[in-house]
């Protein structure tokens, strides 16, 4: 493996493979950053906060799948149609909090894989690593498979919308398990290929399960 060292500074850390990170104790988080000011901290950094962004981008479409919800409910369905709807304002509010909650621990995650090497526990650090992709992904496969029930009872004007927050709850879903490969890829130790690689299996697995729409309108 390249760069077998960690260096830390007051604002830099190295570590294995990935990247080199700049940190701030005092800087808000990740999630408490105006959107535009959360893309401005992505894409002016020095390192690629590709689980941040696959988090975030997580959360953004169980937000929209979630306000597709409280439109059928605004409209006045009742019945099945509306108990559909709330457990998908429920299912949809509990990923979002959780993607928003991920993506402010991948930020800080290099920072607690430093501290735990430095306590001469190497390996937890890169199963923390490793922890938070598997899980953006299962979450993902979750929320888009709740997205694909509620395809029976989402009312018309936000039928479309769904299927927007499907596709990209999809390809969250797919960029979280690819994250957890190159992980594995980069630190390809015995222990944690033995562990994760049947997570990389029932991942790919589950995604090829979802199925987003390729057209809006039918083709021709």
């Amino acid at each position: 493996m390249d760069c077998q060292y960690i260096h830390k500074t007051a604002r830099i850390a190295k570590y294995d493979g990935r990247s080199t990170i700049h940190g701030d104790m005092t800087s808000p988080t990740l999630t408490q950053r105006t959107i535009g000011d959360a893309c401005a901290h992505i894409a002016q950094a020095t390192h690629c906060q590709a689980g941040a962004t696959i988090a975030l981008g997580g959360a953004l479409a169980a937000g929209l799948a979630q306000a597709t919800a409280n439109a059928s409910l605004d409209e006045g369905v009742s019945g099945e149609a509306q108990a559909a709807a709330r457990r998908m304002q429920q299912a949809m509010s509990q990923a979002r909090l959780r993607f928003q909650a991920l993506a402010d621990q991948d930020a800080e995650a290099i920072t607690a894989f430093a501290a735990l090497r430095k306590r001469g526990e190497a390996l937890r650090g890169y199963e923390l690593l490793c922890d938070g992709p598997r899980e953006m992904a299962d979450l993902a496969i979750g929320a888009a498979q709740a997205m694909q029930d509620y395809r029976a009872h989402v009312c018309t004007r936000t039928k479309d919308d769904l299927e927007f927050a499907l596709a990209l709850m999809s390809n969250t879903a797919h960029a979280a398990m690819l994250l957890l490969d190159s992980n594995l890829r980069i630190w390809p130790l015995p222990e944690l290929i033995a562990r994760y690689d049947p997570h990389i299996t029932r991942l790919a697995a589950a995604i090829t399960t979802l199925q987003p729409v390729g057209r809006i309108r039918p083709p021709g």
